[in-house]
């Protein structure tokens, strides 16, 4: 008799990601065709039709909305800024983190004009990921249940989410990550972050950025893999609600080069597993747009935004409200 053999949690995650829900294949049709009675030039919504067909196609039901919007931040700290690779380190990590708790953000002042609500998903901010140079960032359980913790972002019942990420090193370590998806240059990758304007601290980060890559190279064929060696807990966080909101039907908003190389992880395992997400903004970065590009999304708003903590995404609510208003308001009877 065959023994079965024990599922580990990276298993259990990746059918998830392979068995995400289509999307909504009726509700778009009805989408389309209501585009279609909307009495305007053709095309003349642009992107905004395109959106709140998209919208449709994620949420299913009658019609697309903006009702509960959720912003979702991701706070983690990373040791690698002990090499010079940003600005800030641990310590500025918490500064940056308490702002957003105590309402004084960017991302507050953005959600609250975009009536989003916030929510702040502390990750172990006093106990650094360790440094991925010599490591990794988090073993396969803790990569796994970080996840699942950032799944209860749905406690909240949005229809809408939005991602963003606070803390010290992430860029370095989304870096990494791209790195060992696309390949390409540690160079070009470091370019996102704080370090940018810095030539010696861009050539640290580039530095570490390759050493990581270098340390891991056996074991980064799995896009998993790669997420739980380079990426730690606010990446790990990202995807998981990521993924959440794709068994929930929400859509999602991204934010930031670091939450785009959490969506990489599950692109590269399933190109369809992030099919209901969109990119809020991109900064001025060519290493930003390479990963946008790789991911299939064209930003909805270009105002080089450097945040990364879910201020562009809540921005790009505007738009989807817009959006969905248009498309649901909008008839004959109104010209």
């Amino acid at each position: 008799m065959a023994i079965a053999e024990e599922s580990t949690p990276f298993d259990d995650l990746r059918t998830l990601i392979t068995d995400c829900p289509p999307l909504d294949e009726d509700a778009r049709a009805r989408a389309l065709l209501r585009q279609d009675q909307i009495a305007l030039p053709a095309g003349g919504l642009g992107r905004l039709a395109d959106l709140a067909v998209w919208m449709a196609s994620c949420q299913g039901g009658k019609a697309p909305h903006v009702d509960r919007p959720l912003v979702a931040v991701f706070a983690s700290s990373h040791q690698i800024t002990v090499h010079g690779v940003s600005k800030y380190d641990s310590d500025h990590a918490r500064e940056m983190t308490d702002q957003v708790l105590n309402g004084t953000g960017a991302v507050n002042q953005i959600a609250k004009a975009a009536g989003a609500g916030l929510k702040v998903f502390e990750l172990a901010l006093e106990d650094p990921t360790p440094d991925i140079t010599k490591a990794a960032a988090l073993s396969e359980r803790d990569c796994a249940s970080t996840m699942a913790y950032a799944m209860q972002a749905f406690e909240e019942t949005p229809d809408v989410l939005c991602i963003g990420i606070v803390g010290a090193g992430a860029t370095t370590a989304a870096g990494a990550m791209a790195l060992a998806l696309f390949g390409g240059t540690p160079a070009f990758w470091a370019e996102a972050g704080s370090a940018v304007d810095d030539k010696e601290m861009l050539a640290a980060k580039a530095k570490v950025i390759g050493a990581a890559v270098n340390y891991h190279s056996g074991n980064l064929g799995d896009p998993l893999e790669v997420l739980c060696r380079l990426g730690g807990r606010d990446m790990a966080a990202a995807a998981g609600a990521i993924l959440a909101a794709r068994h929930q039907g929400v859509p999602v908003i991204l934010d930031g080069f670091a939450s785009c190389a959490a969506a990489a992880v599950l692109h590269e395992i399933e190109a369809s597993a992030v099919d209901h997400c969109v990119a809020g903004s991109v900064t001025a970065r060519d290493s930003h747009r390479a990963i946008l590009d790789r991911l299939g999304k064209r930003p909805i708003l270009d105002l080089e935004l450097g945040l990364g903590d879910g201020s562009g995404a809540a921005l790009a609510l505007n738009i989807l409200r817009a959006a969905t208003a248009f498309h649901n308001g909008f008839g004959k009877e109104n010209l």
